[in-house]
């Protein structure tokens, strides 16, 4: 009996039922234009891993509910850390738009004339009440790397309506946002 019972225990007691983590990428549908007049046509230009004035950037996805208290998602997660697919998107629109004639990321050894730093202030799914939004904030600098000065800087920042309020709503908002971030980054890195 006490056999029975055991086995009863290990077959029943011990199973749990967990949900797969589903993991999501970033993938704004972006039409680019290559700029035939710019500045920097000639230049060459590093593209730096995104940093977070928040602290370390993780694969989990970030919400808030209020304020003072924010969590991250259980089942769900980026693919790859969110700087490295920020950095992504980053790079295939300078290399599309043709605003530099050479694009090379933060790893490369290259010496190129100037930096692209860029600094996410937010980038969270906040529900409020009835109120579902993705908020992405991020501030770019362009840096001359012949003297370590800044060029110029400027902060995009976009608060797109969720369609739902999990982990899927907030990314497809994020595509939205990070479009439009993206777009304005280049119109404003051309001038």
């Amino acid at each position: 009996m006490r056999y029975i019972i055991l086995i009863l225990f290990l077959l029943y007691g011990c199973s749990t039922k967990t949900e797969a983590i589903k993991r999501y990428s970033l993938n704004p549908s972006i039409k680019i234009d290559r700029y035939r007049a710019s500045k920097y046509k000639n230049r060459s230009v590093k593209i730096a891993y995104p940093t977070s004035i928040r602290g370390l950037i993780t694969k989990k996805i970030r919400y808030s509910y209020n304020d003072l208290e924010d969590g991250s998602y259980n089942n769900s997660r980026w693919s790859s850390s969110s700087s490295k697919l920020l950095m992504n998107i980053f790079i295939k629109a300078i290399e599309r738009s043709d605003i530099f004639n050479s694009v090379v990321e933060y790893t490369s050894l290259v010496d190129t004339e100037y930096l692209i730093e860029s600094e996410i202030y937010e980038f969270e799914h906040k529900v409020r009440d009835k109120s579902s939004l993705a908020i992405v904030s991020i501030k770019f600098n362009l840096v001359d790397m012949s003297n370590n000065s800044l060029v110029k800087s400027r902060k995009f920042t976009y608060s797109i309506p969720t369609k739902t309020t999990d982990a899927r709503g907030f990314v497809e908002a994020t595509n939205i946002a990070l479009s439009k971030i993206t777009i304005d980054m280049l119109n404003w890195l051309r001038r």
